[in-house]
């Protein structure tokens, strides 16, 4: 993988975070879920956002054969929110639930149609444009070998947190395949 052309996957919203939580001060309160809550119904219209403060939510998709395909995994100071059903007001495609026993603001997102929270509505959408293009480009112009040698050594953090069956998902290849890449790679 050539990392002269590669944008930097997620780990960016710190400052953004940042800002958020100052600007919500203390007038939402944290709110701890155990893994596998689920905080949004596929098929359901989505009225919160969910700032990440420590554990793992992800953003999944269940399959008519019972099968889930990933679209994300959001991490510490990341802001867990299907954007395009927001912006479109649809149902949400995904399902979002806690992959890692987590702490969240949970942030309702009417907050952001008030005036005042506009610059931050705009930071939140110029951030996911870039992570989306950096993500897109990660999976388009990558093979799933270079995928996974990227996350062992740009988001190792990101390893540790995820089981072996979600880092598959989030490369977009079977388990089988992730396990003989690590086989290769002297890693199982």
């Amino acid at each position: 993988m050539n990392h002269r052309h590669t944008i930097e996957l997620g780990d960016s919203y710190a400052v953004l975070a940042r800002d958020l939580k100052l600007k919500l001060g203390e007038q939402y309160p944290i709110k701890q879920f155990s893994r596998d809550t689920v905080l949004l119904q596929q098929g359901q219209k989505q009225r919160f956002g969910y700032l990440i403060i420590d554990g793992v939510l992800g953003a999944l998709h269940s399959t008519a054969d019972g099968s889930q395909k990933c679209k994300e995994f959001y991490f510490k100071d990341e802001f867990a929110l299907l954007f395009a059903n927001w912006l479109a007001d649809t149902d949400a495609f995904y399902q979002l639930k806690v992959i890692k026993a987590a702490t969240v603001i949970v942030v309702p997102l009417s907050l952001f149609e008030q005036s005042k929270w506009q610059d931050i509505k705009v930071k939140l959408i110029t951030q996911q444009l870039i992570f989306k293009e950096a993500k897109e480009a990660f999976l388009l112009l990558n093979s799933p070998e270079q995928r996974y040698r990227y996350l062992l050594l740009q988001k190792p953090h990101w390893l540790a947190q995820l089981s072996l069956i979600e880092v598959a998902m989030y490369i977009g290849i079977s388990a089988i395949s992730l396990s003989r890449i690590r086989k290769r790679l002297n890693l199982s």
